[in-house]
């Protein structure tokens, strides 16, 4: 007997081989129960792969983008309250550490601005810290101190009237009192005073007051001619000044030696 192929049966009736989908024998003519359907055998069966049907019930990958897509737009049109809140920890502490370091860096950016234009930078304290507003102090103990302390018989009102210039009320009548004393001695012996400060300090600064350590070499000359007499003097004075709203004005000079 021959061995039957898979689409194929043996006719009930007479015992030939027919296809299996046929529903009458080709050789009897009897009608026979067909074993597979005719579609099914027309088209072979294709067994589903384990791949494609894990692919049929996972969710499409295509379909996050556009739901990311759909976060940032709503989370753009949201307030910066509401914005801020959405982010994780990590992007809040990054968030604000932003802010910190731009106020920093406006914060010096300001100071830097002051010190370039020579404006009077003053720390929490009140203390002086911009660089042209200390020079300032310094130039002005400076001149101030060989102003008070210079003055040449030949030119002795003016030379007062210029240390004047620059005294606070109250200091300006003791130097008159001084001066009171030292002027008929200065115009009967011909003496003439020159003070040069050669370094000056500051001891402490703020807005309205200051006091700076000044080092003055001094020259006394008595006489003329082959007559004069000359005196070299290296001392040291504290001048303490003040500021209203204009220049600085001394206020007290203490002679150390």
């Amino acid at each position: 007997m021959a061995k039957v192929k898979r689409d194929e049966r043996v006719c009930p009736f007479c015992a030939e081989t027919i296809k299996a989908s046929a529903i009458r024998c080709r050789f009897c003519h009897s009608d026979v129960t067909p074993l597979v359907e005719p579609e099914a055998a027309a088209k072979p069966q294709v067994r589903s792969r384990p791949k494609a049907r894990a692919a049929a019930v996972e969710p499409p990958e295509a379909d996050e983008p556009e739901t990311e897509e759909a976060d940032e737009a709503e989370a753009s049109t949201a307030s910066p309250r509401a914005r801020l809140a959405t982010l994780s920890l990590h992007q809040r502490l990054t968030v604000v550490l932003a802010l910190l370091v731009a106020l920093a860096a406006a914060g010096v950016g300001t100071m830097w601005w002051q010190a370039e234009h020579g404006s009077a930078t003053v720390a929490p304290g009140g203390t002086l810290v911009g660089e042209d507003a200390r020079t300032e102090v310094l130039v002005a103990g400076a001149d101030l101190a060989q102003r008070t302390l210079s003055y040449d018989y030949k030119t002795l009102a003016n030379d007062m009237e210029v240390a004047r210039a620059r005294m606070t009320p109250s200091f300006r009548k003791q130097y008159d009192s001084t001066m009171a004393e030292v002027r008929a001695n200065t115009t009967k012996n011909k003496i003439v005073l020159q003070t040069v400060a050669v370094s000056s300090a500051i001891i402490s600064a703020t807005e309205h007051k200051a006091r700076v350590l000044v080092f003055v070499n001094q020259t006394t000359t008595a006489g003329t001619g082959k007559n004069a007499n000359q005196q070299a003097l290296q001392s040291s004075l504290v001048i303490t000044l003040t500021r209203g709203g204009g220049d600085w004005a001394i206020s007290k000079l203490k002679m150390l030696g």
